[in-house]
C-alpha cells in the first residue's frame, strides 16, 4: 500500500460518487482511474472534448482529481491531484503480466495501443511529458521496455529521458522508438495508423538512447570501436553506437566537447587506427565485415533467429500443421494454379534456404481488396524479420532517395503503381532495385555510398493493371487474383480469423519457418532469374503492348503481305504498311506513326533472329540494289543457322519451307534457282505481285 506524508487519501472501496461530482456521464467525458500495486484507486484523470458550434474546432481540457480535505476539512474529491509519487497507468496488472512493456504518453493513446499490439503490456505516466519525474518506475525493474513518444520535440525528449533515467538509475535497458519524419506533428498511436508505417518494425528497431555527453571522450570511443571509415566516400563515417552516418565536418565540430586536446578529430581518429572499409552493404551473412569482389564492406545486417522446433515438435510435424496458409496461398495468390504455387513455393523456400544468392525478380499482385495479400506479406515479414523488412510506398521504390535499402534485404510495397507520367523511368528504377547487387544510394544531407545489397521484391495492388511489362519481361511473376473477399468468407466464415491466429502464434510461425527452411526441397524447375509466366503476365503483357505493336501483331498472324513468309526485313514490312494506308477508300490512315525504329523493336519483342550472319543480303528483286537485312520471325533458330543463300531466296519465292526434308528439295532449288530472273515481291499465276504497294515485276 502506498503511503504519503500528505493528505491525499484512497478512493473509498465502490465509491462511484465522483461520477456525479465532475458530470461524467452528462457530458460524456473520458475517465482513467490510476490505482496502487494492492489494486486500490488513488487518483483519476479526466478527458472533456468539446466542438465549438461556430469554427467547428474540438478543443480538449484534461485535469487529474484525488480524494483529499478541501480548505474546509471535509475529505472529498478535488480537482487536482496531490500525491506525490504517482504508480504507472494499470500497475497493479503490471505487477502480475510478464510481457514485454510499452510505454506510451496519454491514457488514450495507451488505450489504443493495446488492442492494436496485444503482444506488449502498454502503459503510461500521469501529467504529461514534463511531469515524468512524478512517477514511480521501479515497478519496471526486471522487465523489457519501450518507450513510444508522441511525434513531437517534448514527446521525443521526455521518452529519451525516462529511457535514460530507467537505464542509469534502475538497470532497466530501456529503448526509444525512432519515428519517422514523414509523420505530422504532435501524431500519436491513438491517430490514424497510415498505410506504410509498420509500427511493429519500428518497435524492433528501437534502441537505447546515448548517455548525455556522448561526445566527451574520444579515447573511449576508440576503445569502444566506435566509428568506422567509409572510404568510397571520402568524407563518412559509421557510427556503431548510434547507427548512423556522420560527415567529417560534423564529427570535427561534435568532438570539440571532448576533454582532451586533439586538433582535427577525424585526423586524430585515423592516427589511432580506426577501421577502414570500402564501403557498406546488408549482406545476409553474420560477420559486421566482410569481402566481396576484393573489397570491404561494413554489413549492418541482423540475423533472424527463430527457436528450432524441439524433438517432440519435429516428431509431431505434419503438413496439415501449416495447411490453411499454404492452401491461402495456392488457392488464392496462385488462382489454384499448380505450377504457380510450385514456384511461389520455391521462391519462399529459395530466399530462406539461400539468403546469400541474389533472386532477379520481384512477385506482383492484383486483386479486389481484402483477398488476404497484406497477411501474407506480413507472414513473409515475420520469416525473415522486422529488422530485415523494409514496408514502402511505390514512391519510396522510384524515389532519388532511398535510405531505407542500407537497412533491408526484404522489401514489401502494398500498393504498387507504376503509371502516369515518368512510367519508363520508374520501370527502369525498380528493374535496377530487383535485379542488381550494387546501388548508389542518396541520403538527404548525406554524401552518395555505393551499397552492397540484394533485394527480394513483394508487391501488391488493388488495379488490375499496375504496371506494364514487355513481352521479353524477366523481372516480374504477376498474378491477378480471380477469387473475391465474399466467395472466401462463403466457403469458409472464419477464413481470415483463422489466417490472423496462425500469424500471431509464434509457434506456427516456428513450423511454417521450419518448413521452408528446412524441409521444402526447391523443384528443378525454379530459376533465381527467371520469373514464371502466368496466365495473369500473358495478358498483363498483352495489354501493356503498344498499339503499334498490337497493330504488328495482327499483320503476323494474319500472314499478310511480308508477313507471309519467315523472313523479313524492316524497309519491306514499312513499305507493306505505307501501302495499306494508301489503298482506295481508307480513309484515316492507321499505320502513318510507325517508323522502322518501331518495326525494330517490335521484331525484338518477337526475339526476331538475324539472318545471314546479321549482313544485308538480296533475297527479293534486284541482287545488286535490293540488299537488306533479314529478320526470321517464324522457325527462327533453324533460319538464324542456314547458310545456303538459296534456301534463303527460294523460301522469299513460295518454294521452299525449311521444316521439310532439305535434302529432297536441295536439288530442285538449285536447279530452279539457275533459271529464275530478278523482281521484286510473289508472282501470282497471272504475273502480278501479291503484295499490296508492289509492281509487278518479272522473276
Amino acid at each position: 500500500m502506498t503511503t504519503q506524508t500528505h493528505n491525499p487519501h484512497i478512493f473509498p472501496q465502490n465509491d462511484t460518487s465522483w461520477k456525479n461530482f465532475f458530470d461524467i456521464t452528462r457530458y460524456n467525458k473520458k475517465t482513467w482511474l490510476y490505482k496502487n500495486e494492492d489494486g486500490e484507486t488513488l487518483f483519476g484523470v479526466i478527458r472533456h472534448e468539446q466542438m465549438d458550434s461556430e469554427t467547428g474546432k474540438i478543443s480538449k481540457k484534461i485535469w487529474q482529481f484525488c480524494y483529499d480535505y478541501n480548505e474546509d476539512g471535509e475529505l472529498t474529491y478535488l480537482k487536482k491531484n496531490n500525491w506525490k509519487v504517482r504508480p504507472l497507468y494499470k500497475v497493479d496488472k503490471l505487477v502480475l503480466n510478464q510481457d514485454d512493456v510499452l510505454v506510451v504518453e496519454g491514457e488514450k493513446t495507451c488505450e489504443k495501443a493495446q488492442e492494436i499490439l496485444p503482444e506488449y503490456f502498454v502503459t503510461t505516466w500521469s501529467g504529461g511529458a514534463r511531469n515524468w519525474k512524478k512517477t514511480n518506475w521501479e515497478t519496471l525493474k526486471g522487465k523489457n521496455v519501450f518507450l513510444w513518444p508522441d511525434a513531437d520535440k517534448g514527446g521525443v525528449s521526455a521518452c529519451i529521458d525516462i529511457a535514460r533515467y530507467l537505464n542509469e538509475k534502475l538497470n532497466v535497458k530501456a529503448k526509444v522508438v525512432n519515428l519517422p519524419d514523414s509523420l505530422p506533428e504532435k501524431w500519436d498511436l491513438a491517430d490514424p495508423i497510415p498505410e506504410d508505417l509498420d509500427y511493429r518494425a519500428l518497435i524492433e528497431r528501437a534502441e537505447i538512447p546515448d548517455p548525455i555527453g556522448l561526445y566527451e571522450d574520444i579515447d573511449q570511443d576508440l576503445k569502444d570501436n566506435r566509428w568506422v571509415y567509409i572510404q568510397d566516400s571520402l568524407k563518412l563515417y559509421w557510427d556503431r553506437k548510434r547507427k548512423q552516418m556522420l560527415k567529417a565536418e560534423t564529427l570535427n565540430l561534435l568532438y570539440k566537447r571532448t576533454r582532451k586536446k586533439i586538433g582535427v578529430a577525424v585526423s586524430y581518429l585515423h592516427e589511432n587506427d580506426i577501421d577502414i572499409v570500402d564501403g557498406t552493404a546488408y549482406w545476409p551473412l553474420e560477420k559486421e565485415i566482410i569481402n566481396l569482389d576484393y573489397k570491404t564492406y561494413l554489413n549492418t545486417f541482423k540475423p533472424v533467429v527463430h527457436e528450432p522446433l524441439t524433438n517432440n515438435e519435429l516428431e509431431d510435424f505434419s503438413l496439415n500443421d501449416i495447411k490453411h496458409w499454404r492452401d491461402h496461398i495456392k488457392n488464392v495468390l496462385c488462382n489454384r494454379e499448380e505450377k504457380t504455387f510450385n514456384y511461389l513455393e520455391d521462391t519462399i523456400a529459395h530466399d530462406l534456404q539461400l539468403p546469400h544468392e541474389n533472386r532477379t525478380f520481384a512477385w506482383v499482385f492484383s486483386s479486389k481488396q481484402g483477398v488476404g495479400k497484406s497477411v501474407f506479406f506480413r507472414l513473409i515479414t515475420q520469416l525473415h524479420g522486422y529488422n530485415n523488412v523494409a514496408w514502402v510506398t511505390t514512391d519510396n521504390l522510384v524515389d532519388k532517395y532511398r535510405s531505407f535499402m542500407k537497412h533491408c534485404h526484404v522489401i514489401v510495397c502494398n500498393e504498387i503503381d507504376i503509371s502516369g507520367t515518368g512510367k519508363s523511368a520508374k520501370l527502369d528504377k525498380l528493374k535496377e532495385l530487383i535485379t542488381e547487387d550494387i546501388h548508389p544510394i542518396e541520403q538527404k544531407y548525406v554524401d552518395t555510398v555505393n551499397h552492397r545489397g540484394h533485394y527480394r521484391l513483394y508487391a501488391s495492388s488493388n488495379k488490375v493493371i499496375p504496371l506494364s511489362v514487355d513481352p521479353n519481361d524477366r523481372r516480374i511473376s504477376f498474378v491477378n487474383i480471380n477469387t473475391s473477399r465474399e466467395d472466401l468468407l462463403s466457403e469458409r466464415e472464419n477464413y481470415f480469423e483463422t489466417l490472423w491466429t496462425q500469424l500471431n502464434d509464434y509457434n506456427f510461425v516456428r513450423k511454417f519457418y521450419h518448413y521452408y527452411k528446412n524441409v521444402h526441397k526447391i523443384s528443378k524447375a525454379f530459376n533465381k532469374n527467371e520469373p514464371i509466366v502466368t496466365e495473369s503476365k500473358r495478358e498483363l503483357m498483352n495489354v501493356s503492348k503498344p498499339q503499334h505493336f498490337k497493330d504488328l501483331d495482327d499483320l503476323f498472324l494474319d500472314k499478310s503481305g511480308p508477313f507471309m513468309y519467315d523472313l523479313v526485313s524492316t524497309r519491306d514490312i514499312i513499305e507493306h504498311l505505307r501501302a495499306l494506308d494508301n489503298q482506295e477508300g481508307v480513309k484515316r490512315p492507321i499505320y502513318s506513326r510507325i517508323d522502322e525504329r518501331q518495326i525494330h523493336d517490335w521484331l525484338n519483342s518477337l526475339n526476331a533472329q538475324p539472318v545471314w550472319k546479321k549482313q544485308p543480303v538480296s533475297l527479293i528483286g534486284d541482287r545488286k540494289t535490293n540488299r537488306r537485312r533479314y529478320h526470321a520471325i517464324r522457325n527462327k533458330d533453324k533460319w538464324r543457322d542456314c547458310d545456303n543463300i538459296n534456301f534463303l531466296r527460294s523460301h522469299m519465292k513460295g518454294q521452299f519451307n525449311i521444316l521439310s526434308d532439305i535434302k529432297e528439295q536441295e536439288k530442285q532449288i538449285e536447279d530452279s534457282m539457275n533459271d529464275l530472273n530478278h523482281g521484286r515481291g510473289i508472282k501470282s499465276t497471272n504475273g502480278q505481285v501479291s503484295w499490296v504497294g508492289k509492281t509487278s515485276e518479272p522473276f
